[in-house]
């Protein structure tokens, strides 16, 4: 251990006699306001000669260990440094970070130390963008943007040491000699807002409709769409002025076989999610013998808008999650004009490894366009999204780690299972928690068994970084743009697999709360749709008849059946009411017993499926001793068709928006559970880095 401090640059200048205190004041508040190293500051002032200051800097004592400088500068105690290499020797990964974690030092303080043990300056506290910019995508690889020139130097401020290569490669295209100094994320992050605005922006909304126009949904419906629906209104217009009974019953006909087979299909793919291979599961005790020094940086990314009343209780749910703190790159991206969650984080001081991300306003001001703008700077090597009520279980992070490594290479994304936590709520919630069992526990793993286009939740879906920015992330001109991603991924040769585990969401308990983000998830299916089967042939030929036939069920299917819904219960209706002879005549033949077979056992089996996803998973947290929801629940599954009733009013809502408002994100109010009402659970306290 050091026992006297290093004597510092303007010391020794000082004490030699080459320079006055006064000059040394002076010189260190240009430092400290415009960053730079002190030695080329006094250069720059003419205050000492470039020899006379590599004489000097002979004299200085060399590098000591970043944990030693910190203990003899009084920063850090020796029994928080021995800490902090505790963590180190158990999770691996730099002592800064691992300081910065725990939350033992201050983050311009630890980085100005780094700076100079690494003979750096430090970024200024009014650091600016002057014209010398490099070039976007240099400056990305780089992590390096100037924030200041002079006569003879260009200041730019890294994320760590560049390479002499890429110093030399700057110096030849900004014709200055460079000089770094070190920034902290969040100033990187206010630097990157500043100097490029309109290319992070661009790459944000542009870049999957400029490289692969034909998968971008900015265009929603191509001419031949467009002649293709026109044609066929204008057929069905002139056959029911014509001959309206062979019309009506032309049109049945081919509703009740689409049903028939989509129906059947779907409870094929329901059963196949039933099987216990049909899900990655995990152990605890895999999860357990993890060593921590081999896992790599995690992005999670925390899109909001109007979330105040739940940011708090976002950042403790994140807290608990069972992973080196350090190794957390969190990325909260809040937009412009969200003042209120701006002051709220800004009043929280969040530990070093939360990043606020200010996304500019700009249309079309949608999710994935803030995942987009999000993800350009992520660090992780994988990356995830959560949303701002979610409550992930927290060994999710390892669990998707063990999938990853235990699927094949081509496996890109690793969905965790959704569900409720304040399932008892109301009625409404009720449905809602039925609803989201049978697809995350049965449907999705259902599709995953037999090789079919999966469409993603819009939360906790975890990616491989590289491969996702390769594929120009998520569409932001998409509502639903975690379903259309599901189906680029698949058309790429890639594959999801769905993990046993949980994130817990809050069930909208308001019905037009409902309603509004009802419509707009079967907006984006209608969208997604579109956009895939611009080129039929195409996309069949990509994906085969496997693929083609997932996608018409899934995707289609989706917003088709609620909009069908009324048409059929209309005629059961007139039927049972006015017992008009043509209703039957609408039913020739085979068409009657189809009919029958999906009034009665079509509506049992999808009721069913109901009760069989959420007794699933009710028994599969029971084993737990997780008592988050309860068998009450399946007794309200006799009242779902009055929920296909909303869904139905959803549909609708969804083709006039399609048509009229195609990407306007109807936003959903969160933070409305009553507290008696939510279902109480604990996580297990796994995580020994907790830092807040």
């Amino acid at each position: 251990m050091i026992e006297q401090n290093p004597l510092r640059l303007g010391d020794i200048l000082v004490q030699k006699g080459l320079l006055t205190q006064a000059r040394l004041k002076k010189a260190l508040n240009h430092q400290e306001i415009y960053g730079g190293r002190l030695g080329n500051i006094l250069i720059d002032f003419g205050w000492i000669e470039e020899e006379e200051l590599r004489e000097v800097s002979q004299l200085i004592p060399q590098k000591f260990k970043l944990g030693e400088m910190l203990v003899q500068r009084g920063m850090l105690t020796d029994a928080q440094l021995r800490l902090a290499l505790e963590f180190q020797q158990k999770s691996g990964g730099l002592l800064g970070d691992i300081i910065l974690s725990l939350g033992m030092v201050d983050a311009h303080a630890l980085f100005k130390i780094i700076a100079s043990q690494q003979g750096m300056g430090r970024v200024g506290s009014q650091f600016a963008i002057y014209s010398s910019k490099i070039p976007e995508e240099i400056a990305r690889e780089y992590q390096a943007i100037v924030v200041h020139t002079s006569l003879n130097q260009v200041v730019i401020a890294v994320a760590k040491t560049l390479t002499d290569d890429q110093i030399k490669f700057l110096e030849s295209m900004l014709g200055y000699t460079v000089e770094q100094v070190l920034a902290t994320h969040a100033e990187l992050e206010s630097l990157w807002r500043q100097a490029y605005t309109s290319e992070l922006m661009s790459i944000s909304i542009n870049k999957l409709a400029v490289d692969s126009p034909d998968q971008s949904a900015r265009k929603v419906f191509t001419k031949r769409q467009v002649t293709g629906m026109v044609g066929l209104l204008i057929a069905i217009i002139v056959g029911m002025s014509i001959d309206p009974f062979r019309t009506g019953l032309t049109i049945n006909i081919i509703i009740q076989l689409v049903y028939f087979i989509v129906s059947t299909l779907k409870f094929l793919m329901i059963l196949r999610g039933i099987r216990p291979t049909a899900q990655i599961r995990i152990s605890d005790e895999e999860v357990a013998a993890i060593d921590e020094r081999t896992l790599p940086i995690y992005t999670i990314l925390v899109p909001m808008y109007k979330e105040g009343r739940v940011i708090r209780a976002l950042v403790e749910n994140l807290e608990r999650l069972d992973y080196p703190k350090f190794k957390l790159d969190i990325r909260l991206l809040i937009e412009e004009d969200d003042v209120e969650a701006q002051e709220i984080l800004r009043s929280m001081k969040l530990p070093h490894y939360y990043t606020c991300i200010v996304v500019p306003n700009s249309k079309p001001k949608t999710k994935p366009k803030a995942c987009n703008y999000g993800l350009i700077h992520a660090m992780g090597e994988y990356v995830v999204i959560f949303d701002a009520e979610d409550r992930p279980e927290p060994d999710q992070l390892k669990k998707v780690h063990l999938a990853f490594n235990r699927s094949s290479d081509k496996c890109c994304c690793i969905q965790a299972k959704l569900n409720y936590y304040n399932s008892e709520q109301n009625l409404l919630t009720r449905w809602f928690t039925q609803e989201y069992s049978m697809w995350f526990d049965l449907l999705l793993p259902g599709l995953m068994q037999l090789d079919i286009p999966i469409p993603l939740g819009g939360t906790s879906n975890h990616f491989k970084t590289k491969i996702l920015k390769s594929l120009n992330a998520w569409d932001p001109y998409n509502v639903t743009e975690d379903a259309d991603l599901g189906i680029r991924l698949y058309g790429e040769g890639f594959t999801t697999g769905i993990v046993d585990s949980r994130t817990w969401e809050e069930a909208n308990s308001r019905t037009g709360n409902w309603i509004r983000q009802r419509s707009r998830w079967i907006k984006g299916y209608m969208l997604t749709w579109f956009v895939h089967m611009r080129f039929p042939l195409r996309l069949w030929r990509q994906i085969r008849t496997r693929g083609m036939i997932g996608i018409q069920v899934i995707v289609l299917a989706t917003p088709l059946l609620p909009l069908i819904n009324p048409f059929l219960w209309t005629l059961v209706f007139l039927w049972y009411m006015t017992r008009n002879q043509l209703i039957p005549m609408m039913f020739p033949g085979p068409i009657y017993y189809i009919a029958a077979v999906e009034l009665i056992i079509g509506n049992f089996l999808f009721v069913f499926s109901n009760v069989a996803g959420v007794y699933k998973v009710i028994g599969e947290l029971h084993a737990k001793k997780d008592y988050t929801l309860s068998f009450r629940l399946i007794k309200y599954a006799l009242l779902t068709p009055i929920y296909w009733l909303l869904m139905s009013v959803a549909a609708y809502k969804a083709a006039w928006q399609l048509i009229f408002r195609p990407f306007y994100w109807e936003k959903t109010d969160h933070g409305l559970a009553d507290d008696e009402t939510v279902n109480v659970f604990s996580f297990p306290d796994k995580n020994t880095n907790t830092s807040v």
